[in-house]
């Protein structure tokens, strides 16, 4: 059922083009290049898309799938159960399409809605191509190489800490052979680095790009540090894009604290049942 609807199985996600190991400043061996932009990137998107969630999806699925047809076989086999028992099959069966349906909300959220998502997010950027560009949190590189695209003579800078329970085979070699195989790797750079201390100058970027990363930081005290800090990297007018599915009103706050006065939080999207909202914001041209 689970290759069915996704066109792949769980051995296939971790074989396909995502590579063990990180490391800082990452090149490829000519071996590997040759092999990794040998393959077709046309399905490449939407494996960055939905490689977090697909266990997710997985286990809602067989669950749903389990109960519903475990009570129907029990509705029409019912000579062998307790009348009390069989007449809660419609509750069971309920309980069954519920997960069923949050299933293929998240296949469709991680297929089709986070890459819409995240088109709309750089759709809202005004580009000119010489952009410096960091993505925080930047994962398998999905916000990355979709903003590498609208560069010319600009860069971007994806950093991570490569944790394994945040996105499934995440790494930042994995990352660097994804922009491989888009033809965006001469310009992009990958770096270690955790979203509360950066390693960067100030005002170092005209962009700064974010999706379902910072949440990952659990208590305020962090969330605000890591808000802070893009302040600081950030270029005075510099453009802030950034998505989470939760504590985005907190982020809002934290950029009105600091002066920003064009700070707007998109309608809630629900991609995954539980809402996602953009933060996108304007730092103050101080210098004007």
């Amino acid at each position: 059922m689970w290759q069915w609807l996704t066109g792949t199985s769980r051995t296939d996600r971790h074989n396909r083009g995502f590579l063990p190991g990180s490391s800082v400043y990452l090149t490829l061996s000519a071996q590997e290049s040759q092999g990794v932009g040998s393959c077709r990137s046309s399905g490449l998107m939407t494996e960055l898309a939905g490689e977090s969630g697909h266990a997710v999806m997985q286990e809602l699925l067989d669950t749903g799938l389990k109960t519903a047809l475990g009570t129907l076989l029990a509705k029409f086999g019912s000579g062998h159960l307790p009348n009390w028992l069989v007449s809660f099959y419609g509750a069971y069966l309920g309980i069954g399409a519920w997960f069923v349906l949050q299933g293929l909300i998240m296949i469709w959220g991680s297929k089709v809605g986070k890459l819409r998502l995240r088109d709309k997010m750089i759709d809202s950027v005004s580009w000119r191509g010489d952009e410096q560009v960091l993505d925080v949190g930047c994962g398998h590189g999905l916000m990355l190489i979709g903003a590498a695209k609208r560069l010319t003579t600009g860069h971007a800078v994806g950093i991570d800490i490569w944790q394994q329970e945040d996105q499934a085979s995440n790494s930042s070699r994995a990352t660097l052979a994804n922009a491989l195989r888009e033809g965006v790797a001469n310009r992009v750079e990958l770096r270690d680095s955790d979203a509360r201390e950066l390693p960067f100058l100030d005002e170092s970027f005209d962009v700064v790009l974010s999706s379902f990363a910072i949440h990952n930081i659990y208590d305020t005290v962090g969330r605000e540090k890591a808000i802070r800090e893009i302040h600081r990297v950030l270029k005075a007018g510099g453009q802030l894009v950034l998505a989470d599915i939760r504590h985005t009103s907190q982020y809002a706050e934290i950029l009105r604290s600091l002066g920003w006065n064009q700070v707007t939080r998109w309608f809630p999207n629900f991609l995954f049942i539980t809402p996602t909202r953009v933060v996108r914001a304007e730092k103050p041209n101080t210098r004007s």
